[in-house]
This record gives structure tokens, sequence and C-alpha cells, in this order.
């Protein structure tokens, strides 16, 4: 599925998202320590939220790799300065 920033990429729900907190995921990826997580109620998918506009930045889950990531938040075009360092290794 294509990320639209709207509807969850694993199931293509359009929601509810909610908040959550995965401690896990926070000491692995730095831009989810700085970042919120939205997780998708249908399905349990974890999307990183663009700190500018709200939308679903992109997926974040435990075998996540480089190439996972896009480039931008596919809604605004802003580019998140932790998803473009990630060098693709999740430990830090």
């Amino acid at each position: 599925m294509v990320e639209d920033g709207k509807h969850c990429v694993v199931c293509n729900s359009d929601g509810p998202f909610r908040a959550v907190t995965d401690e896990w995921m926070k000491r692995t990826f730095r831009f989810v320590e700085n970042g919120q997580l939205k997780m998708c109620e249908k399905c349990g998918a974890k999307h990183l939220v663009c700190d500018q506009c709200g939308g679903l930045y992109c997926r974040v889950h435990p075998a996540l790799e480089q190439w996972e990531l896009p480039p931008a938040c596919p809604v605004c075009g802003h580019v998140d300065p932790g998803v473009k360092a990630w060098d693709g290794v999740s430990a830090r």
C-alpha cells in the first residue's frame, strides 16, 4: 500500500488512530524518542506522526529497514531530520 498520511499502510483503515507510547521503540529509534506514535485501532500498526501537519509520516515496527522510510511526509512534504539521519541500524 502507498503511504498517503491518512490511512494505515497495513490494513488501509482511515482510523481511528490513538496516541501510544512504546518504550522499546523510543529506545531503539531516535526519531520515535523525540516524536509521537499513533496506533491503528483496527490492526495495531504504529505510525510516526508528522510534527508539522499531524499526518501519518510512516509506519514504525521492530524490523524496520531504512528503505521503508519515506523521504518526506506524504501529506505536507516536511522532512523529519531524525528520520532522514537514521542509518538503518536500529540499536543506538
